[in-house]
């Protein structure tokens, strides 16, 4: 199930970054669990997840992700 989230930080100069991502998991905590652990590995720290929602089904067949997978959509 394909999850639109949400993700604000500041980049180097202090500006403040949002972006949206497509995240395939079984659920809005497995969407977040996972989004934390990509983010950290990109050495993301100061993040907050503005907001996890499941995608409509039109947003889903666009996304078309397969299970594990995340998209950046902007």
């Amino acid at each position: 199930m394909p999850f639109v989230t949400t993700v604000s930080f500041a980049d180097s100069d202090g500006m403040i970054v949002r972006l949206q991502y497509g995240v395939a998991a079984g659920s809005e905590d497995e969407a977040r669990r996972e989004l934390k652990r990509r983010l950290i590995n990109q050495e993301i720290h100061n993040y907050s997840i503005a907001e996890i929602r499941r995608a409509t089904s039109s947003e889903a067949k666009a996304l078309d992700l397969e299970a594990g997978s995340i998209r950046l959509l902007n």
